[in-house]
């Protein structure tokens, strides 16, 4: 789980906390730039959000879309795969089914706060199963609430065993333009 939450975690620190970025077309192909954002002094407890606020945002972000965009229905979450994750780090995929990733799956959540804008919410999952080629196969699983030292809580959410002050999910916004990305993206110029 730790080692799954730290790569879920860098992946959102290194767009929330490195500035020390080299200029475009200083790197060489397939080199990752160099920076001195180290990671180690670092942990989640900084971007831990509270499940009563989360959920607040959530509803506010769903409240929006049903406003402005009338009879479609919002896109609430994604559920990601920890393969998915790793190879966007440019790790070994094969480390998702290794005993460092205790949970196989993650989910973020949409959400939207006033003054501040939109927020992105993220848990561990567990007893999902996206496997099949056929969606309608797959398996949600459910979603696992953190404390307030970021550890999994393995109970139901709602259940009467957690503290109601002590339930967290991770919040990992960091927009643009503090945070934008280097030439070239995936975003095309228009």
């Amino acid at each position: 789980m730790k080692h799954l939450f730290s790569l879920a975690l860098l992946l959102g620190l290194v767009a929330a906390g490195c500035q020390n970025q080299p200029s475009p077309g200083s790197n060489k192909p397939d080199t990752p730039p160099k920076t001195d954002c180290s990671q180690t002094p670092d942990n989640a407890g900084r971007v831990l959000a509270n499940l009563v606020t989360a959920r607040r945002n959530i509803y506010s972000y769903d409240s929006l879309c049903h406003k402005h965009w009338d009879g479609i229905p919002p896109i609430e979450s994604y559920t990601i795969r920890a393969v998915d994750l790793l190879a966007a780090m440019g790790m070994p995929t094969d480390l998702a089914d290794s005993a460092m990733c205790r949970f196989k799956h993650i989910r973020v959540y949409l959400g939207f706060q006033d003054k501040v804008g939109f927020k992105l919410y993220i848990v561990p999952v567990t007893g999902a199963c996206l496997q099949d080629k056929n969606p309608s196969k797959w398996t949600a699983g459910r979603d696992v609430i953190l404390n307030k030292d970021a550890n999994p809580i393995i109970v139901p959410i709602d259940s009467a065993a957690i503290a109601e002050t002590d339930r967290y999910v991770l919040d990992l916004n960091a927009p643009c333009p503090k945070t934008c990305p280097i030439e070239p993206t995936v975003k095309a110029d228009r």
